[in-house]
């Protein structure tokens, strides 16, 4: 399956991922407004760290091993049953964290100790979560892209139902709870319609394992932990200095922008993620490796300069149909915030190569690097110019990233 194909099956899922995202976007202004909204995105943020640390780090090198061990069934159900003896480790030592101390995370990170019930329904409903994130890096492995495609859509359908529907009855209480049990009702529906797939059986992950399965686990993983630690980290960091420096309905307004940026993106990530990093995974000639980039470049920029202009243009029309009146600041936002989201599929487009290569000290370190300055750029720019400096912060953080991987493409791939 090209990427044409790809994009074209990506689209159909993120054009209802966004769709769903905006009106959930839509429900939580209408519901709980700026400072609700923030909130929420710290909660989001922190349910990525905890996924993370309970084996969601693994689901990059899931996808490029059982790619790459297409057709050897052995180190295939070698790498499954090593992953799941991991996941289920780090799952027991999350749960006993997030039940017995969850009044304390709550007041830490929520800044509310009365959201303490979300952790503990989190607590039970985490495993699911990354049961779920598991298969489908299994089939983004197998290149099963309609099966994986479809879990997609109905990963979105199932939030916008879970969160408008608590939302509407219980306010801001209820989005947190949505948004920490949608993943596990997903498994379920995942496990009913995978049900005939020939791997998933009990015993292809019950296998015996080597060190050999855990070294490259890790030694990967590592890329994907690294990414979503430091990206997370940052995001929290950012949002409490708003906070802290200017207001919560400020920090509201940025998480408002955000959130439009993650949703406008997610078409590049699902692509990139589901075509790109599997196909590069199994090419050794740089100039394959090439003829695949440009055709990436090719359909992906023009896609992201058209919607980051026309969100641009729309930014007034968007604020009242996705939020309400007590958004319009955030228009001041949205020209940096574009230019930056263009940027940044450029050196993302680059960083997939790294990423599909395995070269896991540049990934990382330029992971580690570019959150740093991203942060202290924001405390910068915000302390000169205002809530718009986080824009600014965003774009010039972005262009240094993507020169820096455009040259360790030239120079580092051969």
């Amino acid at each position: 399956m090209n990427l044409v194909k790809t994009s074209i099956l990506s689209a159909i899922a993120t054009i209802i991922r966004m769709i769903t995202g905006f009106i959930i976007t839509k429900v939580i202004a209408v519901y709980v407004g700026p400072s609700g909204l923030a909130v929420i995105g710290q909660l989001q943020n922190f349910i990525n760290l905890v996924m993370l640390g309970a084996g969601n780090f693994l689901k990059t090198a899931i996808t490029k091993y059982t790619a790459e061990y297409n057709g050897d069934e052995v180190k295939t159900n070698e790498l499954w049953s090593a992953s799941m003896r991991v996941v289920l480790g780090l799952n027991v030592i999350i749960f006993i964290a997030l039940f017995f101390f969850s009044e304390s995370i709550s007041n830490l990170i929520l800044h509310n100790s009365e959201y303490n019930f979300v952790l503990k329904i989190f607590a039970f409903s985490l495993p699911f979560f990354i049961l779920n994130t598991f298969f489908l890096s299994i089939l983004n492995g197998q290149k099963k892209i309609r099966q994986y495609t479809i879990i997609n859509i109905l990963l979105s359908i199932v939030s916008l139902s879970l969160v408008s529907f608590l939302s509407y009855f219980y306010g801001l209480k209820g989005a947190l709870v949505a948004y920490v049990i949608n993943q596990s009702v997903v498994f379920l529906i995942t496990l009913v319609y995978l049900r005939k797939e020939s791997w998933l059986k009990v015993k292809n992950f019950l296998h015996s394992t080597n060190k050999d399965s855990y070294r490259k686990l890790y030694r990967f993983a590592l890329i994907t932990f690294t990414s979503i630690l430091a990206s997370n980290i940052t995001i929290m960091f950012i949002r409490n200095n708003l906070i802290n420096e200017l207001s919560v309905q400020d920090a509201g307004y940025w998480q408002g922008i955000w959130a439009l940026s993650q949703v406008a993106l997610s078409l590049v990530t699902m692509s990139l993620t589901t075509y790109l990093l599997p196909t590069i995974s199994g090419l050794s000639l740089k100039v394959e490796i090439t003829k695949e980039l440009r055709q990436a470049i090719q359909v992906v920029i023009p896609i992201v300069l058209f919607m980051s202009l026309t969100m641009y243009l729309l930014r007034d029309f968007i604020i009242l149909l996705l939020y309400t009146d007590d958004f319009m600041p955030m228009r001041d936002l949205f020209l940096w915030q574009m230019i930056g989201n263009v940027i940044k599929v450029c050196g993302w487009l680059y960083g997939y190569v790294l990423v599909a290569k395995g070269m896991v000290k540049y990934t990382v370190s330029t992971e580690v690097v570019f959150a740093m300055t991203w942060a202290i750029l924001t405390l910068v720019l915000v302390d000169s110019y205002g809530l718009v400096g986080t824009t600014y912060a965003y774009a010039v953080n972005n262009l240094l990233h993507f020169i820096t991987m455009v040259y360790l493409y030239k120079n580092k791939i051969n």
